[in-house]
């Protein structure tokens, strides 16, 4: 159990508020809601942009520790830091979410998710989160919506800019990171480094579980990013960027003996992986009314397990399943009628390689794109269509149309409606034993309603929706009692929802939160109709207040979440909890600066996975450096 003896003083000292990151300006310049550069106060999506201040508060977690702080987010974890999550956009499915670094898709083709619990924040310089269908602007699996991940980059400035951080907590948590960005001339770049490592807890918390053990599960991650880009000319940049990370986790689990007993609880089992996001493009004006992106990138997704080879024999089995995207885009902005029109080509190739007999290991997915973004006094317009021809299911055509008004200076109402599809994973096509090579696309139709006040001290929004997916994809036993599962198109759900959210700004306090009602059930018809999908909480939220006096930054924040299901039949539940988190920063002189963090505050214990372990108290305290 974490006590806090050096980081608690510092909190206490510098209550009674918290420093937070600002609300969002009007001016802020976002991309991933139409592909392009607009202000945020323009945007026709719900869109949530987290910037590098809040990353800032933390240090040495993953984005997943981020992202379920957001709203429309909630998450599930199998024992804490590092091990296998899903997130859950709106309602949806874990593989109903794009993740895209630097603009290249991110994630396993096999699992069809990405492994957000492997992205390390220090890497990373914002974030964009798109809730709601997006097929019509990124292609497959954008059903929920779109999390953008932006590395690090080069700064303006005419000095080297260097920091360092080092960081220490509970559960024998340590963290170090280096950073070197800069120009000289026309070059812009960009170097980080970043280690951070935790014992964790045990994996699996309920010892009735064939697979617990009383141990800690560690977890830790190597990462780099580096990024450089240069100006040829006025009308011409080139550039490449690199998010490297290497990880090492620990789980527990079991095997069956001769009997069927479970055995070999004591073995290491852990994961070991590598992901890899890197890119090279261009960026050319050919004339002041056309803009034109080339863009080649790799991304991989390298998992090594390692298992017992038998339940008498402790030796290490390990098996690999490996994904390599390999992607080419080029998209054009072309000003036309007083509005912005996009044109774009893209192909994609998935490969997966490993220990795994897959029947086929490749597929191929070429599309071509188009949009239009307008605005005409207090009118906004936007409308995107794309068509996917996948060398396994043929041509799928995608659209968005989506429209605001703003009736009043700060105050704008809009609508969008939108289509999403998602490909079947190769797990779902090709897994040995399970084969489907049939299965068809899961589909879906999004619609929803804002209304949105902005002013500089105050923003509030308040959203509905309703999307509905056809065709969902579920696995279940071939017959009752088998142990053989395989996936069929047998689902049919509607995630209805709405969210209300709120960011004030005012001599330095600040304060806001979210709110979230959501209804993801299950509308198949059969015996499971009307239930509530596995693991979404019908309410959850978070609150926030903060202060900033001079130096010193403080904040205090809520997050909670409603009960929810472990199983599809609604028989098993999982409480609802509430956690109470704390974080300031103090700058010691112009050059140094002193960070703690305390999450789970009132060591509640609680579980986002039945029998599957939490974290209790937990903090950190870290001293970083950065010459002014």
């Amino acid at each position: 159990m974490f006590r806090p003896t050096l980081a608690l003083p510092l909190l206490v000292a510098s209550l009674p508020g918290f420093a937070a990151t600002p609300p969002i300006a009007a001016d802020s310049i976002v991309v991933t809601a139409a592909r392009l550069a607009q202000s945020q106060a323009d945007v026709l999506g719900d869109l949530t942009l987290i910037e590098r201040a809040t990353l800032e508060r933390f240090r040495g977690q993953s984005l997943a520790d981020v992202l379920q702080q957001q709203a429309g987010v909630q998450f599930t974890s199998n024992g804490g830091p590092g091990k296998a999550s899903s997130l859950f956009l709106r309602g949806s499915n874990a593989g109903h979410t794009i993740v895209l670094i630097d603009g290249m898709r991110w994630g396993s083709a096999t699992l069809g998710s990405p492994s957000l619990q492997n992205l390390p924040v220090d890497q990373i310089e914002r974030v964009e989160i798109l809730r709601g269908a997006a097929a019509s602007l990124y292609g497959s699996d954008a059903i929920g919506g779109v999390v953008q991940v932006f590395t690090r980059r080069g700064q303006n400035t005419s000095q080297p800019s260097l920091s360092l951080s080092l960081g220490a907590g509970s559960d024998g948590q340590y963290q170090a990171s280096g950073r070197l960005a800069g120009q000289s001339g026309k070059t812009r770049y960009a170097l980080g480094l970043a280690h951070s490592y935790t014992d964790g807890v045990s994996s699996i918390a309920n010892p009735a579980n064939p697979g617990y053990y009383a141990d800690r599960d560690g977890y830790q991650n190597s990462s780099l990013s580096a990024a450089l880009s240069h100006q040829l000319v006025e009308s011409l940049e080139l550039g490449g960027n690199l998010l490297y990370a290497r990880t090492e986790s620990a789980y527990d689990s079991y095997v069956s003996d001769a009997n069927w007993n479970s055995v070999a609880q004591s073995y290491d089992y852990r994961d070991k992986s590598t992901q890899t996001s890197g890119a090279l493009w261009a960026r050319a004006q050919f004339s002041p009314d056309w803009q034109a992106e080339f863009k080649a990138g790799n991304s991989r997704d390298e998992s090594r397990s390692f298992t017992p080879v038998s339940a008498t024999d402790l030796r290490d089995a390990p098996t690999s399943i490996n994904t390599r995207q390999q992607s080419f885009s080029w998209q054009n902005d072309i000003a036309l009628g007083g509005g912005t029109a996009t044109l774009g080509a893209e192909t994609l190739e998935q490969t997966v390689s490993g220990d795994t007999d897959y029947a086929v290991r490749k597929r191929r997915i070429n599309s071509i794109l188009a949009g239009y973004l307008i605005t005409q006094d207090t009118l906004r317009g936007q409308i995107n269509l794309r068509q996917d021809n996948n060398s396994q299911f043929g041509e799928h055509l995608s659209g968005q149309l989506g429209a605001s008004w703003s009736f009043l200076p700060d105050w704008q109402l809009g609508s969008n409606l939108g289509t999403g599809f998602r490909a079947p994973s190769f797990n779902d096509l090709y897994w040995p034993g399970a084969e489907s090579p049939d299965l068809q696309a899961e589909k879906s139709f999004n619609r929803e309603a804002f209304l949105r006040y902005r002013s500089k001290p105050l923003q509030v929004s308040f959203t509905v929706y309703r999307n509905t997916v056809r065709n969902l994809i579920a696995w279940a036993p071939i017959a009752p009692g088998s142990w053989t599962w395989k996936p069929a198109n047998i689902g049919r759900a509607q995630l209805s929802g709405s969210t209300l959210a709120l960011d004030w700004q005012a001599n330095g306090w600040l304060a806001g939160g979210h709110w979230d009602w959501l209804d993801a059930k299950d509308v198949s018809g059969g015996d499971n109709d009307g239930k509530q999908l596995l693991r979404r909480a019908r309410q959850s939220g978070a609150l926030y207040g903060g202060l900033s006096l001079g130096s010193l930054e403080t904040r205090l924040e809520v997050v909670a979440q409603g009960k929810r299901y472990n199983d599809a039949a609604n028989t098993s539940r999982l409480a609802g909890y509430g956690l109470l988190n704390l974080s300031a920063s103090w700058q010691l002189t112009r050059d140094w600066q002193l960070a703690a963090r305390i999450n789970n505050l009132a060591d509640k214990q609680y579980a986002l996975v039945q029998d599957y372990g939490s974290l209790g108290r937990n903090g950190m305290l870290s001293l970083n450096w950065q010459p002014k």
